[in-house]
């Protein structure tokens, strides 16, 4: 059988994003796997692409 290395059997999938959450304002994690955030605080989840959109157009509030 071939050996090969899994990055993802070694580290945690989820890495902390440097925003926050648009719903209670706690820190974000994203799942980069999944394309998605999840807050620490509220459990909210949202798309990496609506918050990294909103972190641009900062004045618009992000919809999970």
């Amino acid at each position: 059988m071939a050996e090969f290395e899994n990055p993802y059997a070694e580290h945690d999938p989820f890495v902390r994003a440097h925003f926050d959450c648009p719903d209670c304002g706690g820190k974000l994690w994203e799942y980069a796997i999944q394309g998605s955030m999840v807050c620490e605080d509220c459990r909210s989840v949202f798309r990496s692409e609506d918050v990294f959109d909103a972190q641009v157009r900062s004045d618009e509030p992000v919809t999970g």
